[in-house]
């Protein structure tokens, strides 16, 4: 399946990669790794994760406190954000394209 990345989860991505390396040279990149292992599995089994709300889907990074939110549309993945677990998961609501 192919995989969209919202300009939003993409910048949920950066930043958090960002603060990462900050803490730790390289742990940015683990945890870009972590995230594309749970993508892969997505594509794989993409509705294997449980649905939070109407067409909507979360999926647990391993090793960070992360979660990637996603839909299915023709075919498509569009991931819509990717939160730490702390956040409130309200966040994400408002860029459902509804």
């Amino acid at each position: 399946m192919r995989i969209r990345f919202r300009l939003e989860a993409a910048e949920d991505v950066e930043g958090a990669r960002a603060w990462y390396d900050e803490q730790q040279s390289g742990l940015g990149d683990a945890f870009v790794a972590s995230l594309e292992n749970v993508i892969d599995l997505v594509a794989e089994f993409p509705e294997a994760f449980p649905e939070i709300a109407a067409g909507h889907r979360r999926a647990h990074l391993h090793r960070f406190p992360y979660a990637v939110y996603y839909r299915l549309d023709s075919g498509v993945i569009d991931v819509l954000a990717c939160l730490h677990s702390s956040r409130s998961p309200e966040v994400w609501r408002p860029r459902r394209p509804d």
